[in-house]
């Protein structure tokens, strides 16, 4: 890999003065910290150890794709994508892949622009043309992440929603005395039961469940880009990707009604209350979502064109937290039954809510935002660029499907991605 490497000695040092710089050395602790160390022996002036050699040799041998070409052309509008992905070798997409990109010279119309998504690449342009100007295109050429999340989950990139609480039973209505009728009036055909003619109080709604996690965002690799001789300003984009964003519970019942009054041989039975209404179930947390990891950049060009250089270094947004789900309302109150209507009238009573309406549940709160992280170290000639202060907006790779949702960040990502092969 050193060997695929366009870097002199004299770069090769100067780099690894650089290399650990903040956002890399958090992780020299976790697993990254070994890949990134195993970067710097290839791509600066690393060493490796004993103890890291042991842990990279599950990754070897490296797959590797060299593609060499005297001449390029891209023409307004169009885009050149660089990456290669695993399945070439039978791989899992999350393991890394070495793209070495050779061009004698390449041209880009105005509009024109070259991407590569999540490879580690080595991209060499003897002579590079970008017509326009800067206000032709947002970039000329990106390192962008991969187009897929880098976790070890599966399912929709976006948090699904939790699901919603089971609403509460209706109370069931009270029940009349049965009667027969005759001559002289309504005769009891059993005797009335106390407490037969209310209303069942509404059952309690259950909770709602939570909103699943948002996927991680796609990591963007280290490259190395060496410009033998450039012509026209270039901006380089350099960002990985924003997390997924995260994933509401039923209503209370409602309580039943009350049996209606009644007049019989002998007497007036009241009519039974309404029932109470149950109380709605807890809406559900959101979840949250986290930023994709950055690795360098490293841009070589001659000292007396680097002002021709724009760099965007954009930081991996974290997934909006999953707003919280509406609490359920509480049941509606019953209504009592009608009066019994007064001797020499059909009228009877206006019925009465008279059960107490139940309760209406506590809202869910929403779900913590996901960690952003920072942007990729950009370096040109060994000198940091400064990066910019809120996420990209990155650009779908073709046939990508993002997932619908009324909340989305600006960085889209397919459905579904990154599950192993």
């Amino acid at each position: 890999m050193r060997a695929l490497s366009a870097a002199t000695p004299e770069q090769r040092r100067r780099r690894q003065r650089v290399f650990f710089n903040p956002v890399i050395e958090v992780r020299r602790s976790i697993g990254q910290g070994v890949h990134d160390r195993l970067e710097a022996a290839a791509f600066a002036g690393g060493e490796i150890d004993t103890e890291d050699w042991a842990r990279a040799a599950v990754h070897l041998p490296f797959p590797t794709r060299i593609l060499s070409v005297r001449h390029r052309d891209i023409r307004s509008g169009e885009s050149w994508d660089l990456r290669v992905r695993g399945d070439h070798w039978g791989l899992d997409d999350r393991d890394d892949i070495m793209n070495v990109v050779n061009v004698g010279s390449l041209r880009l119309g105005p509009g024109a622009t070259v991407v590569v998504r999540g490879n580690l690449l080595v991209l060499i342009i003897q002579r590079l043309i970008c017509e326009g100007g800067e206000s032709a295109v947002p970039y000329q050429l990106a390192i962008l992440p991969t187009p897929f999340s880098v976790d070890y989950n599966a399912g929709p990139f976006d948090g699904t929603s939790g699901p919603a609480g089971r609403d509460g039973i209706d109370g069931g209505d009270g029940d009349g005395a049965l009667t027969a009728p005759t001559w002289l009036g309504a005769r009891l055909m059993r005797p009335v039961v106390p407490g037969a003619a209310d209303g069942r109080d509404g059952g309690d709604a259950t909770a709602g469940g939570n909103g699943a996690k948002g996927r991680t965002g796609g990591a963007s690799k280290l490259a190395e880009i060496t410009i033998g001789e450039l012509a026209g300003p270039l901006t380089i984009l350099a960002a990985a990707g924003s997390g997924g964003h995260g994933g509401h519970g039923g209503h209370g019942g409602s309580g039943g009604h009350g049996a209606p009054g009644q007049r019989t041989l002998r007497g007036v039975i009241p009519p039974g209350p309404g029932g109470d209404g149950g109380r709605g179930g807890d809406g559900g947390r959101g979840g949250p979502g986290g930023g994709g990891i950055s690795s360098n950049v490293f841009v070589s060009l001659p000292p007396g064109q680097v002002g021709r250089v724009r760099v965007l270094a954009h930081p991996a947004g974290g997934g909006q937290g999953g707003v919280g789900a509406h609490g359920g309302a509480g049941g509606q109150p019953g209504r009592g039954g009608a009066h019994a209507p007064e001797p020499g009238t059909a009228a009877v009573g206006r019925p009465r809510l008279d059960g107490r309406p139940g309760v209406a549940a506590a809202n869910g709160p929403p779900g913590r935002d996901g960690r952003a992280r920072p942007a990729p170290p950009v370096f040109v000639n060994e000198r940091a660029a400064e990066p910019m202060l809120n996420p990209a907006e990155i650009p779908p790779p073709p046939g990508a499907n993002p997932s619908p949702g009324p909340r989305r960040s600006a960085t889209l990502m397919p459905t579904t991605g990154g599950e192993r092969r």
